[in-house]
């Protein structure tokens, strides 16, 4: 559906109509903000913070930045770390590391990361994390990034699809360095929670000819980290359903399960960098990037799981009942004849391998007073993992599969018979064995040409009109190699081949003995809780392997869209005030296809859907006073849906009136947004501002059950996504630099932020994933032998889903340090540490009188390196 004009756009419109123009073709030289900066030489910390304050000073856009040396320097492994340190962003952390940013109140999705500013195809490898546009931070290392600009309000000859912020990642180029550049290191690092230390090295090389007309850049880095995830953790909210299918007497709530689970992981990124640069002429210049970017993170989640629906009973004496809900008690079998046991072990052992590359082609040519830039590019990601799935229990001896619970904090997770669990040979192998591919694929061709005209004029300085082009896909799914196929599906019956092999070999967690984790949950246990469980180890893969059915895909699905945005934007200049004036038209078209070759009553479907969007943008800047600058702003910007949101598909359980649709035709996200900023300079390395920003959100996606009919299914709960209400940000940022001219300085920020978002039924609740309050605070010394740096990161409670239920975590801070030792000019020696102190997710479920829901704890991690230069 075509949108009419938002007032918004009117506004700006009629602002641009009233403007008095004068264009006459001139040789001046132009007024753009990136004209005006100043050339920074300082190096150092003090250096890379000068810089990052120079870019934001002489920006047009709101907007923060980060120079190379402040990541390398900081302890931050990759980008997603040093993001953190921005006013107006907060993290979120899966496994230790960043994965996902939030930009002033928006999901991750929702934000876009650049390459030299062009698109970066990303995929990620977990199966339950639904197929998102959110960028895989895990993927890139710092090594290779010069600069990152994290621009927040919207600017026409930007890339459109970020509602929240627009992250560039600037790589280094060869005629920008000395002659000879050399650089490498070499690091060891250690996670608390795991044994051992792993290596990684980086290096890179820049030449250029006496002429500075060519120059190659090379470079690579490769990093190993242990990462390790100890969890104790609820799942789904409670109910007084799953007691009562042990005892259906019982009139109390609980979740259906609780685990006790270690997430074990060998982690491998590298990073490639080649690129080429050849001045032509004096008015030519053509670059060609690029970069590969491999992530590997072959790892075993091992779960000791208590789950109330499988042969499980509460005993009605041991109950202790809080607010409904039965938060400690004893769990027995019901029976010793059941299926199913009370307790079991789930070992999940993946071996993912994410790619991701990008070679850019660009031709820069310059005349006195107009410019034209041609760009063509693309981009290809690729996701595989192989994976398997396999539960564990004592069906000997049912009666040892007897446990106790208490939730009232800290989970009490305690099996009564540890011996019997701690035995391998005694769990045998049950009900699940899985063997499948997890495979994604994102790729991206684009095709963009920019045109500036310097004009003569005292208010506009030049005019810019842009054209791009392009072509995306992605694809998902899984091949499964587990089930054999049946020709009456679904009216008979499925078999799972591997598992009926498995069982009939008697395979039990011994036949691939892993060994023992112990010492587990140490910074949150309380006494009496599971500490350890038995393992297993990959050689599982290899049997799978040996005994795989024929494959078939689980919903593969693919969504192509083709992409044409138009721009045209105006530098302006009267009295005090700079800034830019723009507009930008985008046309999208959506094509989404699934293919299921295992159900042969479900045909192929496809959908397509096709939307424009207007997005006008104005960024001023009024110079208060040499020091003193006051920022406006106001702008659309667009989001499009998830691929998870737009996969086209309609499968239908007739016999139980369910049924989930999916389908292309969804509006993307829109957000009409505001800023009004004062930033003081005192001096060339400190400043003190104050930014406030407002977002109001239409469009937002929600997934929905109702009753519905539709074909194939009369009055059936229908489950499918759909733009189902509303939502605003009012926030607030405050900024604090200052370098106090004796190699100490302190930097901090400080982020306000109020969200709404009403739901499809009209309730209104705060945005996922954002914090009212955050924190960033970081103090450094610099001298000739030593720099240090200490950070100190705090985001207050959020809402968040996880494990299948709404969770609020409790408030969360970290602190961060680093100490450097410069040996000589070119050798320095480091220390990091990252999390020091061992800082753990909590989370709640308010609804049910915050009784503990999960408990991550990810350990501290610690760098010892050396590196090099000249």
């Amino acid at each position: 559906m075509n949108r009419s004009l938002s007032r918004l756009t009117l506004a700006i419109l009629a602002g641009c109509c009233a403007l008095p123009v004068t264009a006459q073709e001139s040789a001046a030289t132009g007024a753009e903000a990136a004209d005006n900066t100043e050339v920074i030489q300082v190096r150092g910390i003090r250096g890379s913070l000068t810089q990052a304050l120079n870019t934001k000073r002489f920006s047009n856009s709101v907007l923060d930045s980060v120079s190379a040396e402040d990541i390398g320097d900081f302890p931050d492994k990759n980008i997603g770390d040093a993001l953190q340190r921005i006013p107006g962003v907060t993290v979120s952390r899966s496994y230790g590391e960043v994965d996902g940013v939030n930009i002033r109140g928006t999901s991750p999705q929702q934000s876009m990361v650049l390459l030299n500013g062009q698109n970066v195809a990303s995929v990620g490898w977990f199966d339950l994390g639904g197929f998102k546009r959110s960028f895989n931070f895990e993927l890139m290392s710092a090594e290779q990034i010069s600069q990152m600009d994290v621009y927040k309000s919207a600017k026409a000859d930007i890339n459109e699809g970020a509602m929240g912020g627009t992250i560039n990642l600037k790589t280094r180029k060869p005629l920008d360095l000395d002659a000879f550049t050399v650089a490498a290191s070499v690091e060891s690092s250690k996670n608390s929670n795991a044994d051992g230390w792993e290596s990684g090295v980086s290096g890179l090389f820049s030449w250029k000819d006496e002429d500075e007309k060519l120059g190659v850049l090379v470079a690579h880095s490769i990093q190993n980290q242990s990462i390790n995830r100890q969890t104790t953790s609820s799942f789904l909210p409670p109910s007084d359903g799953w007691a009562k299918i042990g005892d259906p007497s019982l009139d109390v709530a609980v979740p259906i399960g609780f685990g006790s689970i270690l997430f074990d992981e060998e982690r491998k990124r590298e990073s490639s960098q080649v690129s080429l640069q050849y001045q032509a002429s004096e008015n030519l210049l053509f670059s060609l990037d690029y970069n590969n970017f491999v992530l590997e993170n072959p790892h075993v989640n091992t779960a000791l799981f208590g789950y109330f629906h499988l042969n499980s009973k509460l005993v009605p004496e041991s109950i202790v009942e809080k607010n409904g809900v039965a938060v400690a008690g004893t769990v027995v079998p019901v029976t010793d004849e059941g299926y199913h046991v009370p307790l079991f072990i789930n070992p999940v052992i993946r071996d993912p391998k994410m790619e991701s590359d990008v070679i850019n082609l660009t031709a820069n040519y310059r005349r006195d007073n107009w410019e034209l830039d041609l760009v063509l590019g693309k981009s290809d990601a690729k996701s595989r993992g192989l994976q398997s799935s396999t539960w564990f229990g004592n069906f000997n001896d049912k009666s040892k599969t007897e446990y106790d619970y208490d939730i009232t904090g800290t989970h009490i997770f305690k099996p009564k018979y540890m011996d019997s669990i701690m035995d391998h040979s005694q769990q045998s192998l049950y009900q699940e064995f899985s063997y499948l591919n997890n495979f994604r694929d994102h790729n991206v061709e684009y095709y963009q040409a920019d045109y500036k005209l310097e004009l003569d004029s005292d208010f506009i300085s030049s005019v810019k009109v842009g054209v791009k082009y392009q072509e995306q896909m992605f694809v998902g799914g899984q091949e499964r190699y587990t089930y054999i196929k049946n020709d009456t599906y679904p009216e008979g019956s499925i078999h799972n081949g591997i598992l009926d092999k498995a069982m009939a070999d008697g395979l039990a967690m011994d036949d691939f003995n892993g060994g023992i984790a112990s010492g587990l949950h140490g910074e949150n246990a309380r006494p009496g809780t599971a500490t350890q469980f038995p393992l297993i180890n990959t050689s599982i893969l290899d049997y799978a392997e040996k005994n795989k059915t024929d494959t078939y895909y689980d919903s593969k699905f693919s969504t192509e869209e083709d992409i044409t945005s138009l721009y045209v934007m105006a530098d302006i200049r009267f009295g005090n005030w700079r800034g830019d004036v723009g507009l930008r038209y985008v046309q999208t078209d959506v094509l989404s296809k699934t293919y299921d070759s295992f159900n042969p009553n479900q045909v192929d479907e496809r959908g397509t859907k096709k939307y424009n969007n207007l997005l006008p943008s104005l960024n001023l800047v009024n110079e208060l006073a040499d020091d003193l600058l006051l920022r406006v702003a106001a702008g659309s910007t667009v989001s499009r849906p998830d691929y998870d949101q737009i996969q086209m598909s309609t499968p239908i359980l007739e016999h139980r009136k369910e049924a989930k649709v999916g389908t292309p035709d969804l509006e993307p996200y829109t957000s009409d947004q505001v800023d009004l900023g004062i930033e003081w300079y005192f001096n060339e390395s400190s400043l003190l501002s104050a930014t406030t920003f407002y977002k109001d959100i239409k469009d937002y996606i929600e997934q929905t059950t109702e009753l519905e009919s539709i074909d194939g299914c009369n009055e059936c709960l229908i489950t499918r996504f759909r733009n189902a209400g509303d939502a605003s940000v009012l926030g607030l940022e405050l900024q604090y630099l200052q370098d106090f001219g004796n190699g100490f300085g302190l930097t901090a920020n400080y982020t306000w932020t109020d969200s709404e978002l009403e739901k499809f039924n009209g309730e209104k609740i705060s945005m996922y994933g954002v914090s009212d309050n955050s924190l960033n605070v970081s103090g450094y010394y610099e001298g000739e032998v030593f720099t240090a740096r200490i950070a100190y990161n705090y985001r207050d409670e959020y809402t968040f889903n996880y494990n299948s239920a709404d969770a609020t975590a409790k408030p969360f801070d970290q602190v961060d340090a680093s100490l450097i030792w410069h040996v000589t000019e070119q050798i320095d020696i480091s220390l990091e540490a990252v999390n020091i102190f061992n800082e753990t997710r909590i989370g709640t479920l308010p609804d049910f009188g915050n009784i503990y829901h999960s408990v991550d704890e990810f350990g501290a991690r610690y760098f010892v390196g050396a590196s090099f230069k000249m």
